[in-house]
């Protein structure tokens, strides 16, 4: 039986209990609510667009603005997947970003902070991120994160279409080579101009979502387009791409128009010109008019390709591997250069190439800004040509009361060591008497002539160059040339250039004989296959045939720049390019 006083006391316990009760409900309702609102505001997240969330976020006003200004509202509001880092307001040069252009907006600072795909931040993550503008970034850490050193402040922020990553700063944006190549910092818009107005835009139809076909077509819900610009291949220099490392020489708007004034020279066009045609025979001999379409255009497309060829390098070739560690201010010390269109340029070039020039990293390499470019005329844009006379290609298929020609071989180690000299690509071409009256003769025609003065020289092979046994005498030829006048007008000229009448040769070695100086008054390189020709008649009379040998062997024909001669005279120790010609 309960006495009063144990009721009383049950009753204050039951008053107890109901009302604990009655707190934890009402603990546990709240607990609830907040975990309701808090998924209740992931799920609304998730199932809006990126632009959405990022609009809404009132920490991110002002990248919001820079995003609907670039045109990036309708772009993050699509359906591909994408991973966006956002400075939080007050993290940036607001103001300096409103005042880009919209492309340099878009380049540097919108498509800095954006990548395609999910990039989600959590557990241990060491990630290389390729963003928008093709820049590639480090996204890594462990509970914290960071993008390119910039701190992470909220990660992970889900939306329909990817995840936002809330940072405490901009990003930071390097150009690469190409990106340089504007008068943002340097007054260098000659050679920028000129790089640009080869750009494209192609269609990347792999990146690209296709709509609905209309009348046939296909169409793009999104599409996505490459630069391209054909001067990457023209020099097989790739200096857009960011796993690249090149080397640019970068001229300045002064170095580009003083050295485009010293180039024009050696391109002087004529709107027409005569043309001997290759022809068999004296009376086969055909004169023909070519008449160029646009001169004008002609000289300043090659004085501009002339200029450019040979400002980049690979560094990751050769001696090329010194520029990457080149400072501002000092001497470049190498065996040579080797450009990306195949010259090659050595110590004493290369060394004033890089003379006075200011270093600047780039992210695919370095370019090196300059006023002047200190290149020697003979290095790029009037080189020496040396005509291999076995090539085919320089033939004329006339020849005078001959039999030939006929390329002669002498593999490495067959020379009779009698003979000096050093026979250029081990052959030379035969051309041999049609009977025991006659002289021989033949025609070479001349590419990449320039409008200039060239020392002109002759290398004549011996009999005995594979056989000591072998009887040897010198020869005895005359040299004329065939060209267009300065009115165009073909002149086959006479003697009266060269030094002397009639020439003879060493025949104790390869002898490189010396014809004269001769001025071509019209550029041909551009032209087509239109060139000037050189005549080699062999003039043995025949009261002197025991004296000299009638078949000529002819190594090559070397058309020297004047200026280049005598350079070489005064510094016998120069180094210099003998390869192909340009």
């Amino acid at each position: 039986m309960i006495t009063k006083k144990y009721r009383r006391l049950l009753i204050g316990l039951s008053f107890i209990i109901c009302h604990l009760s009655f707190s934890v409900a009402l603990i546990s309702c709240a607990d609830w609510d907040d975990h309701y609102e808090a998924d209740k505001m992931l799920l609304d997240t998730q199932k809006a667009t990126i632009w959405q969330n990022i609009e809404r976020n009132g920490n991110l006003s002002q990248f919001a603005s820079l995003l609907k200004k670039a045109g990036y509202d309708e772009i993050l509001s699509a359906s591909q997947t994408y991973t966006v880092w956002a400075p939080v307001n007050g993290s940036f040069d607001y103001e300096a970003m409103s005042a880009l252009s919209i492309d340099r907006l878009q380049r540097e600072f919108i498509e800095n902070h954006i990548a395609r795909s999910n990039y989600q931040a959590s557990g241990t993550i060491n990630k290389r991120i390729c963003t928008l503008n093709e820049k590639v970034m480090s996204f890594g850490g462990s509970q914290s994160y960071n993008i390119e050193g910039v701190n992470v402040s909220q990660a992970n922020l889900a939306s329909e279409n990817g995840i936002i990553h809330t940072i405490d700063g901009k990003i930071p944006f390097m150009q690469n080579i190409y990106e340089s190549l504007n008068n943002y910092d340097y007054p260098i818009d000659s050679v920028s101009n000129f790089f640009h107005s080869y750009d494209v835009k192609k269609l990347n139809e792999e990146l690209s979502i296709q709509g609905p076909p209309v009348d046939g077509k296909i169409t793009y819900l999104d599409s996505i387009f490459d630069k391209h610009n054909d001067l990457y291949l023209r020099y097989n220099a790739y200096i857009n791409r960011e796993d690249s490392n090149y080397s640019m020489i970068v001229p300045t708007n002064e170095a580009w128009i003083k050295a485009k004034n010293q180039i024009l020279q050696y391109y002087n066009y004529r709107p027409s010109f005569e043309f001997m045609e290759n022809t068999s025979t004296d009376s086969e001999k055909k004169l023909v008019t070519i008449n160029l379409a646009d001169v004008k255009y002609l000289q300043d497309s090659i004085v501009n390709l002339m200029l450019t060829g040979y400002l980049f390098y690979n560094n990751n070739l050769y001696d090329n591997k010194k520029l990457g560690n080149l400072k501002t201010g000092e001497t470049l010390r190498c065996d040579s250069l080797y450009g990306t269109t195949r010259s090659k340029i050595f110590s004493e070039d290369a060394a004033r190439l890089f003379e006075g020039s200011t270093r600047v990293d780039k992210s695919n390499g370095v370019a090196f800004i300059t006023d002047s470019l200190r290149l020697f005329p003979w290095t790029v844009w009037n080189p020496e040509l040396i005509l291999e006379a076995e090539n085919t290609a320089y033939q004329s298929s006339w020849v005078n009361v001959a039999t030939g020609p006929q390329r002669v071989s002498i593999p490495l180690g067959t020379q009779n060591p009698e003979v000096t000299g050093r026979l250029s690509k081990n052959s030379y071409v035969e051309v041999q008497p049609l009977n025991s009256s006659t002289n021989p003769g033949i025609v070479f025609y001349l590419p990449g002539v320039r409008s200039t003065t060239y020392s002109v020289y002759i290398v004549m092979v011996p009999a005995n160059i594979d056989s000591p046994s072998r009887e040897t005498k010198p020869n005895r030829f005359n040299v004329s040339m065939g060209y267009a006048q300065e009115n165009g007008k073909n002149k086959d000229s006479d003697r009266s250039w060269t030094v002397e009448t009639y020439f003879s040769n060493d025949s104790t070695q390869i002898d490189t004989v010396y014809i004269g100086d001769f001025t071509f008054p019209m550029a041909y390189v551009g032209t087509g296959n239109y060139y000037p020709y050189m005549r080699i008649n062999s003039m043995v009379p025949s009261r002197e045939r025991a004296k000299y040998d009638r078949t000529l062997r002819i190594d090559c024909v070397i058309l020297r720049p004047k200026e280049m001669d005598a350079y070489i005279k005064e510094h016998p120790d120069y180094k210099y390019d003998t390869g192909d010609n340009r």
